[in-house]
């Protein structure tokens, strides 16, 4: 592994740590509660389908959007706090950054 890639384990451990983060005190705690919470919400959105999908009920246009929405929401705010928080940028890092953006705009 590369120095960069050392720094975006570092984040990743950062972002997922199991401590609780007030997000008035800084823009920082702010940052890792947001990612926080879309990830979560992102969660219950994927399990929610998984269990539509188990019960064989149809998947709406509409429903799908509303899962599809939180994942990218999660993906960009991740990707962009990783781009922020590195000394040494990547372009692998700035490519994942795009395509979530991108995702994003169209989900």
């Amino acid at each position: 592994m590369n120095k960069a890639d050392e720094e975006i384990l570092k984040i990743l451990k950062e972002v997922f740590q199991l401590r609780r983060v007030n997000p008035i005190k800084s823009d920082n705690n702010m940052r890792l509660w947001i990612i926080r919470a879309t990830f979560f919400v992102s969660i219950i959105g994927l399990v929610t389908r998984v269990i539509y999908g188990l019960s064989e009920q149809e998947i709406t246009a509409e429903f799908s959007a509303m899962v599809n929405t939180p994942v990218a929401f999660f993906f960009t705010a991740l990707f962009l706090h990783i781009n922020n928080k590195l000394e040494n940028a990547s372009l692998i890092t700035f490519l994942l950054t795009w395509s979530t953006l991108m995702v994003s705009l169209y989900v």
